[in-house]
């Protein structure tokens, strides 16, 4: 059957070895009936992910918002995608070009305001500054729902984003514990947080109890400007709540992360990991 050749899995984004899949089988005589042959029950899948599907070892379910698949066995969702028709990405990133031209404005107008509008602007545009990382977050959260590759594809994406593994892992982290609403948009609880570098959220994740932990990090901050993450990495350290990172988790022998060795800096093959001698 035909597919486009501009064409991308459906799941995983591959532009390779596309082939279309009939979310309702076709079975026999399916195909002269109009609702299977409609396009709202093909999906254009690679073969690995269509095998995954025919196999049924994965189940997907697509409606007109999002495109879901789950593992038959667990029920773990594998991927996600989510679609908006009135949605206009061209439009989207017209509003970022626009930000730039604003900024000349905004600068062409400083001369003008009052020392304490001086002051005022530059701890906004400060403020700005450091909320930047919570769409950096969003985006590296979004691109791991779309991953079918589970806590394999942090290096990857860590390269595809021109960013270490593990700072990719901890900001997409720190989204869905802290700022992840319904459908992947924003939680309002966490908007008022006076604790503004991403610092004291990636702290919080790795706590038993990261909600409580932040929301102490910000009381002690109210109470003492001078509270640091190292005076707050220390109360984690006396009061037990701080816990081993789960996306360094890894069956004995090896204590390391099999992909990507932090003992030897590099992403490593299962074989070598097995036959090192640094364990």
């Amino acid at each position: 059957m035909f597919v486009d050749p501009d064409s991308k899995c459906d799941i995983c984004g591959t532009s390779r070895d596309l082939e279309v899949h009939h979310i309702e089988p076709r079975r026999m005589g399916g195909s002269r009936r109009p609702e299977v042959e409609a396009p709202s029950n093909k999906a254009v899948l690679c073969r690995l992910c269509h095998t995954q599907i025919t196999e049924q070892r994965w189940r997907l379910e697509r409606t007109e918002g999002q495109l879901v698949v789950t593992e038959v066995a667990t029920g773990e969702v594998v991927a996600r995608r989510l679609f908006n028709p009135d949605f206009r990405p061209s439009d989207y990133f017209h509003e970022l070009n626009c930000l730039e031209t604003r900024l000349d404005a905004l600068v062409q107008g400083i001369p003008y305001l009052s020392d304490d509008q001086l002051v005022d602007l530059f701890l906004y545009l400060r403020g700005f500054d450091q909320r930047a990382w919570k769409a950096q977050a969003a985006i590296l959260w979004e691109a791991k729902r779309r991953s079918v590759y589970g806590d394999r594809a942090w290096e990857a994406m860590g390269s595809t984003f021109g960013i270490g593994w593990r700072q990719a892992y901890n900001l997409a982290k720190v989204w869905e514990v802290f700022f992840r609403g319904e459908e992947g948009g924003v939680c309002n609880q966490m908007q008022n947080c006076s604790l503004q570098e991403v610092t004291w959220y990636i702290v919080a994740t790795q706590t038993n109890d990261p909600r409580f932990w932040l929301s102490y990090a910000e009381d002690q901050k109210a109470q003492s400007p001078s509270y640091s993450i190292a005076d707050f990495k220390a109360d984690l350290a006396i009061a037990g709540g701080a816990v081993e990172d789960e996306v360094l988790a890894k069956p004995s022998p090896c204590s390391w992360l099999q992909m990507y060795c932090t003992k030897r800096g590099e992403p490593v093959s299962a074989e070598v990991c097995r036959s090192c001698s640094r364990y």
